[in-house]
C-alpha cells in the first residue's frame, strides 16, 4: 500500500512539475504570433515648421509619428540619438509629437500576461531628415529647377551661406563655356544642353542643305 501511495505521489508531482514548466516557458507558437504583431507595426511621419527666421534664414522643424497597428500585447521603447534614456509606451499611445530631426530607434517587446512578457521582438530605426532651409525660402525657383543641388526638400544646410548658394544658382542657370566643357568631360550635362545642341545641329544641317541646293539650282541655269 505504501508503495502504491509513493508511486501515485511521484506521478502527481511529475504532472505538477510538467504543468509548471509548460507555463513558465514562452512557447514557440506564442512567440511567433507576437513577432507577427510586431512586424505589422508601422511608423508614419509628418513634419511641421514651427518657427522661421527670415533674417538668418533659419527654420525649426518638429516631427509627429503615428504608430499604426500597435497591439495591446506589445509595448515599445523609443529613444532619439540625442536622448540618454528610453521612453516606454503601451498601445494606448499611438502618437508621439514634437520630435527633433535625427535618428530615432523603436524597440518592440511583448506585453502579455504569460511568460512571453518583455520578450524582445523587433527594432525599427527612422531617420527624421532635416528640412532644407534654402529650399523652404526659395521654394518657387527650386520647384522650377529641381536638379540644382541645393533644391532638395530634405538637406542639411546648417551654416550655409545663402549668398554663395545664390551665386551657384546663377551659374547653374547661365553656365560659362568652361563649365559646359567640364560638364561634357564629366558626362554631367543638363537635359536642356542636349536639346539646345540638337537644335543647333539640325539648324546647321538645314543651312548646309539650303546652301547646297541653292548653289545647284544656280549652276543648272
Amino acid at each position: 500500500m505504501k508503495k502504491i501511495v509513493k508511486v501515485l505521489t511521484i506521478l502527481l508531482l511529475g504532472l505538477s512539475l510538467k504543468n509548471v514548466n509548460a507555463d513558465s516557458l514562452c512557447e514557440t507558437s506564442e512567440l511567433k504570433r507576437l513577432k507577427e504583431l510586431a512586424n505589422n507595426v508601422q511608423f508614419k511621419t509628418k513634419y511641421e515648421v514651427v518657427s522661421t527666421d527670415e533674417e538668418y534664414k533659419e527654420i525649426i522643424v518638429k516631427y509627429d509619428i503615428e504608430i499604426v497597428n500597435f497591439d495591446e500585447d506589445l509595448r515599445i521603447e523609443y529613444k532619439s540619438q540625442y536622448d540618454d534614456d528610453s521612453v516606454s509606451i503601451k498601445s494606448d499611445t499611438t502618437n508621439i509629437s514634437g520630435i527633433n530631426p535625427g535618428k530615432i530607434t523603436f524597440k518592440i517587446y511583448a506585453w502579455t500576461t504569460n511568460l512571453c512578457v518583455d520578450e524582445y521582438l523587433r527594432t525599427v530605426t527612422i531617420n527624421l531628415e532635416n528640412l532644407n532651409s534654402y529650399y523652404y525660402f526659395n521654394k518657387e525657383k527650386c520647384d522650377q529647377n529641381p536638379d540644382f543641388k541645393y533644391c532638395k526638400e530634405f538637406l542639411d544646410t546648417t551654416g550655409a551661406d545663402f549668398d554663395e548658394i545664390d551665386k551657384e544658382f546663377e551659374e547653374y542657370l547661365n553656365p560659362s563655356a568652361k563649365d559646359v566643357v567640364d560638364k561634357v568631360i564629366k558626362g554631367n550635362i543638363p537635359w536642356y544642353f542636349y536639346v539646345g545642341g540638337g537644335v543647333l545641329v539640325v539648324g546647321i544641317i538645314g543651312t548646309v542643305i539650303f546652301i547646297v541646293t541653292k548653289k545647284r539650282k544656280k549652276d543648272d541655269l
